[in-house]
């Protein structure tokens, strides 16, 4: 494997001859992230700059440097130590500028975000220079979708969530282009017989180690969305339908959602069905951040009968066997963490439901927050604890 450096013009700087390790982690819904350790050398310096790209041979991700901490061991060497993120990250550096209202497939919501925002946008100061989209893939999940003045990554992860559909920033280092991408996994699991079936198993000494966690803290199952009205002219939808003590409950208020569009700069009111199909896109979003957590993370066993990016890759959904933990079920492959070292490649993996992280929780709690103050993405609640914890 050959690491390549580009500048933010995507010029070609030079190559890492070597490195003591790197961290490089692939996820579906949102951007991945790497770390790399290397000797601090006045080559290294001046290639490794914050902003500048890391791209490795055989990949289509690159990732971008945003920070960099040297170091001195007790025997006086000297190491480097980069970290940054996937190009996908660009896109937390916008804002959905504007009222976007959407009753599309969620793979042209996406890309017409990206285009209103990075591409060609208004504002050609808010232009990211070289950015394209990629081929339309013609995906049919439909979202009924109204944001505002959002965080467009966060927006894309949103949208992805509740498609199932991936999206990435591809680098395309022979015309030098940031190529947008709107893609899926393949079905792979044992109850479809269009792809070769892909499975996990101790028992096939396919997985070297193995933890599994199926948790309903946060949980909720059905959500009623309140819409513009008072008291019994109050709009209301409900999305689930579980009942007693299957039932989780939740309400996202939805006040503020306008009942009104912008056709061609004349304010349109929507029917009723379109109203509603609005709400329901809101309470779908809002389940999407209160699913259960079924997670199961693996280290896999290269030398087995699977063979990484041919017999699965990044999306796809695979089956997962333990018979000694009597489980077994089928689930997306959410995130791939390749880590490379001086004894080789080692390949970890999460299937299902992340376990979120505290940065996660936090982004979850302002979003339900905000569609339970109608507020369409924007929060000045201030966040004081996540699951009891002080910070």
């Amino acid at each position: 494997m050959e690491i390549y450096v580009f500048n933010r013009n995507l010029e070609f700087i030079g190559m890492i001859d070597s490195f003591t390790s790197l961290i490089w982690t692939r996820r579906y819904y949102k951007s991945g992230e790497f770390e790399l350790h290397c000797d601090l050398t006045p080559q290294n310096l001046k290639m490794l700059e914050r902003g500048n790209i890391i791209y490795k041979t055989g990949d289509v991700e690159a990732g971008y440097i945003e920070y960099r901490n040297f170091k001195q061991d007790t025997e006086g060497k000297e190491i480097l130590v980069i970290k940054g993120k996937f190009l996908t990250s660009y896109f937390n550096r916008r804002i959905i500028w504007g009222t976007e209202v959407f009753n599309i497939t969620a793979e042209l919501a996406m890309r017409n975000l990206v285009t209103d925002n990075c591409i060609s946008p208004i504002n050609t100061s808010r232009i990211i220079h070289n950015m394209m989209l990629g081929t339309l893939n013609g995906f049919i999940e439909t979202v009924d979708y109204q944001v505002s003045y959002a965080n467009l990554s966060d927006e894309l992860e949103n949208l992805s969530n509740i498609s199932n559909l991936g999206h990435r920033v591809n680098f395309d280092i022979n015309s030098k282009k940031l190529v947008f991408e709107v893609y899926k996994g393949l079905d792979r699991s044992v109850n479809q017989s269009s792809n070769p079936r892909c499975i996990f198993s101790k028992e096939y000494d396919n997985i070297l180690e193995q933890e599994y966690v199926d948790s309903l803290n946060n949980y909720k199952n059905l959500v009623l969305v309140g819409g513009i009205g008072e008291g019994s002219e109050r709009r209301l939808v409900t999305i689930g339908d579980s009942v007693g003590l299957d039932r989780f409950e939740v309400f996202a208020d939805q006040k503020s959602l306008a009942n009104t569009e912008d056709i061609n700069g004349v304010s349109t009111v929507m029917s009723d069905v379109d109203y509603n199909l609005l709400l329901s896109g809101k309470g779908n979003e809002t389940l999407a951040l209160t699913k259960e957590i079924q997670t199961f993370d693996s280290k896999i066993n290269l030398n087995s009968n699977l063979t990484y990016k041919t017999d699965y890759n990044l999306g796809d959904i695979i089956t997962i066997v333990s018979k000694k933990w009597g489980i077994t079920f089928d689930s997306r492959i959410n995130e791939i963490q390749e880590v490379y070292e001086e004894n080789g490649l080692s390949i970890n993996i999460t299937f299902g439901n992340n376990i979120p992280t505290i940065m996660d929780k936090i982004k979850q709690k302002l979003k339900l927050q905000s569609n339970s103050s109608g507020s369409n993405g924007n929060s000045n609640t201030t966040i004081t604890n996540i699951d009891g914890g002080s910070f």
